[in-house]
Formats: structure tokens, C-alpha cells, sequence
């Protein structure tokens, strides 16, 4: 290690103390240096940009939450990398597992299972329109009209007189209810209300 680089070690490790006693701008150092690079190390393991950005921002997150109890041996620099590694190679393996189960799933699907599936057009619609309708009142119409009107956020907020903040809540909570109620036909729904059905 250079002389120059074992100075910025040093210093590094001094801000991080600094970070771990409290000290906000020792953190936005960090991240500010930091955050691009791993994301593009992230990116180069995991091949998506949009989970290597969420892999990164949790472990930063992570930092913040478990900042007391965090002991750098080596680096910072190092430790955060070796961190974002060890993070990848966990999503990757959750990956197999998930994929593994999925294809055991497939395997085990019955001729019953098989006839069930919706895959007419009537039969996803009559799904769709039954889960809609369950939505709690407020929610179900505040969804209702921004995804089949097309209204804005604020033109629904000035219609329904809340706020937009309100209208956001809504929709956001009207999209967790029907992804657990449709589970994979969510993005059914979203696609054939972008088409009208």
C-alpha cells in the first residue's frame, strides 16, 4: 500500500469513528463517494441495474442502522466492497432457491390445476373486476379512477377534495391489496387496463 493510500485509509477510518459517534457529514462522505461505484460493482455481478441500485441503497441503510456495533479491520473502502459482494452472491443464491422451487412448482401442476388457469379474456376479467371490487370503499374508487379515467394524482386530489398525499397512499395501498389477492395476474391487470381490456 502506497504511502498516499495508507493516509486516505487512515483518514477513512477516522470519519467512520466520526460517523459512529453521530456525525451525519462523515456519512454523506461515504455515501457521496461511494454509492455510484458499488452500484456499478453490483451491477457487474448481478446484471440489473434497478437490483444492484436497491442492493446498495439497503446496504447503506444497514450502515446507518448497525453503525455502533460495526468493526472495519481493513478499509472502509474495502469493507464496503466486500459487503456489497458478499450481498450479491446472497441475492443470487435466493435467486437459484426461488427458481429451483418455481420449477418443482411447474412440475407439480395437476390437469385440474391446469383447467383452472384463467386464460381467456372473460375469465381474467371476471378475476380482475372481482378483486377491484373488494377493495376497501375510498380506495377502490380512488384506483378506480386514476387507472380507467386517467386522471392525474392532483386531478384526482381536487375532485375527491384530499390531498395528493392521500391519493398516493391510496393507489399505492390499493396495489399491495391486489397483489396479494392476484398474485402473478397482477401485471395482467395492469397491462389490460393499459389496453382497456
Amino acid at each position: 500500500m502506497s504511502y498516499s493510500n495508507q493516509d486516505n485509509t487512515i483518514k477513512e477510518k477516522k470519519l467512520f469513528l466520526d460517523f459512529q459517534g453521530g456525525n451525519q457529514v462523515s456519512f454523506d462522505y461515504f455515501f457521496d463517494k461511494y454509492y455510484q461505484g458499488l452500484c456499478v460493482y453490483a451491477y457487474r455481478i448481478l446484471k440489473s441495474n434497478s437490483e444492484a441500485e436497491d442492493l446498495v441503497q439497503d446496504f447503506f441503510v444497514r450502515i446507518l442502522e448497525n453503525r455502533a456495533t460495526i468493526s472495519i479491520e481493513t478499509s472502509v473502502k474495502s469493507y464496503f466492497i466486500r459487503s456489497v459482494h458478499n450481498r450479491c452472491l446472497d441475492n443470487l443464491a435466493h435467486k437459484k432457491v426461488k427458481i429451483n422451487h418455481e420449477q418443482f412448482r411447474l412440475k407439480m401442476i395437476t390437469e385440474e390445476d391446469l383447467h383452472e388457469y384463467p386464460l381467456l379474456d372473460s375469465e381474467l376479467t371476471l378475476q380482475i373486476e372481482r378483486a377491484i371490487q373488494r377493495l376497501p370503499n375510498g380506495i377502490r374508487e380512488t384506483f378506480t379512477i386514476n387507472r380507467f379515467e386517467g386522471l392525474s394524482y392532483q386531478q384526482i386530489a381536487n375532485q375527491e377534495n384530499v390531498s395528493v398525499k392521500t391519493v398516493e397512499y391510496r393507489i399505492s395501498k390499493a396495489l399491495t391489496i391486489l397483489r396479494k389477492d392476484l398474485g402473478d395476474y397482477l401485471f395482467l391487470l395492469l397491462f389490460m387496463i393499459r389496453y382497456n381490456f
